[in-house]
C-alpha cells in the first residue's frame, strides 16, 4: 500500500524519479540509495517532495537504513586520494542528513544496536576531516570547513540533546510552565530513551509565537513545541516519581 497522496511519478527537467509503486516495493538499502542520488539532483531544494516520499518511506523501518548509511559514511576518506572524491563526499553529506532527521523525528540513534555503529562512523569520519585540516581557518569552503562544521552539529545532537529535546523542552516551559536546565533536559530524554526510543515520533511540531518573550527588535519570540503536548507531559510527571525519588534518596 502506497503512502502518497495522488503521486504517481516524480520529474525534474528530463529525469524522471521512481513512481511511489515502486519505491515502495525497495529494500532499505535500495532506499538509502535512491535517497543519495535525490540528494545529488537537488541538494538545495527544502521543497523537494520526492525526498521527503523517500524519508518517509526510510522511517517505516529506520534502523534498517542505519548500517547501509554508516558504510556510505566510512567510504569517505579526505586523506586519501582515492576517498576524497566529491562524489563519495556528497552520498556521505546526504546520509548523515539522513541520518540526524531519523534521530530528531523517527528513533534516537544511540538506543539502537544498529544507530550506534552510524554514530561512530560519524565520529570517525570527523576524525578524518581534523587530519585533513577541514578545520582550518583558510578561506572558507563549504566542502571543507562547512561541511566540517555542520556534521560537528549534526553529531552533538545526535549524541546528547537534539532538535525534539529542545521542542519539548519549549513545550513543557511554555504550555506547563516546568522549566528543564541542559543536565535535566539531558537526563529526562535519557529517561524517554529507555521507555520508547520513538519518542521523537510521538507528537508533529509547531510554531508557537511566545508574547510574554520579545527579541531586541521588540517582537515576540517564535518557538517549535509539540501539537500534541500530552505524551511529553506525562512522561515527564512518570519519570519525576519514578527516577527523582531514588535520586534524592542516594
Amino acid at each position: 500500500m502506497v503512502i502518497g497522496q495522488g503521486v504517481s511519478a516524480f520529474w525534474t527537467g528530463s529525469t524522471q524519479h521512481k513512481s511511489e509503486e515502486e519505491i515502495a516495493r525497495m529494500t532499505p538499502e535500495q532506499l538509502v540509495e535512491e535517497y543519495c542520488r535525490e540528494d545529488s539532483r537537488h541538494r538545495y531544494d527544502v521543497l523537494d517532495r520526492f525526498r521527503d516520499l523517500l524519508e518517509t518511506y526510510i522511517s517505516r523501518d529506520a534502523v534498517k537504513a542505519m548500517y547501509p548509511s554508516a558504510r556510505i559514511i566510512d567510504q569517505y576518506d579526505p586523506t586519501t586520494r582515492e576517498g576524497r572524491s566529491q562524489g563519495k563526499g556528497d552520498r556521505a553529506d546526504a546520509v548523515w542528513n539522513l541520518l540526524a532527521h531519523l534521530d530528531g523525528n523517527v528513533i534516537r540513534l544511540r538506543a539502537s544496536h544498529e544507530g550506534r555503529p552510524a554514530i561512530a562512523s560519524i565520529r570517525r569520519l570527523l576524525e578524518r576531516m581534523e587530519r585533513s585540516h577541514f578545520d582550518g581557518a583558510d578561506d572558507y569552503d563549504y566542502r571543507r570547513q562547512g561541511r566540517y562544521e555542520i556534521l560537528k552539529i549534526d553529531l552533538q545532537w545526535i549524541e546528547g540533546i537534539n532538535q525534539c529535546d529542545e521542542a519539548i523542552r519549549h513545550t513543557l516551559k511554555l504550555k506547563y510552565k516546568i522549566a528543564l536546565s541542559d543536565k535535566a533536559l539531558l537526563d529526562f530524554v535519557t529517561y524517554l530513551i529507555s521507555k520508547d526510543p520513538h519518542y521523537p515520533g510521538w507528537s508533529k511540531r509547531e510554531e508557537y509565537k511566545d508574547l510574554t518573550q520579545h527579541n531586541q527588535a521588540g517582537y515576540p519570540i517564535w518557538y517549535l513545541i509539540m501539537k500534541n503536548p500530552q505524551p511529553f507531559y506525562e512522561a515527564y510527571l512518570e519519570y519525576q516519581a519514578k527516577v527523582k525519588p531514588s535520586a534524592n534518596s542516594e
